[in-house]
């Protein structure tokens, strides 16, 4: 896997496009390596003799119970 970063347009909260360099740098980045870390624990999985299909549902299934946890205790 290339270590390109991809760079995408990302959105405020009011559907705003964010313009700063900086913070878009920083999603860019992050984007990249959790794209890495997904990849690497899915060839994992399946090396290791999992399903794919089920792999996947379950790491979609942790993408969308994903909740903003900065603050919480």
């Amino acid at each position: 896997m290339a270590n390109k970063i991809d760079k995408f347009i990302w959105y405020s909260k009011g559907k705003k496009i964010i313009s700063c360099d900086e913070t878009n740098k920083v999603l860019n980045e992050n984007h990249s390596e959790v794209q890495n870390i997904i990849q690497n624990a899915f060839d994992d999985a399946v090396l290791m003799g999992c399903d794919e299909e089920d792999v996947k549902k379950k790491i979609i299934n942790y993408v969308d119970n994903l909740e903003f946890s900065l603050g919480k205790k």
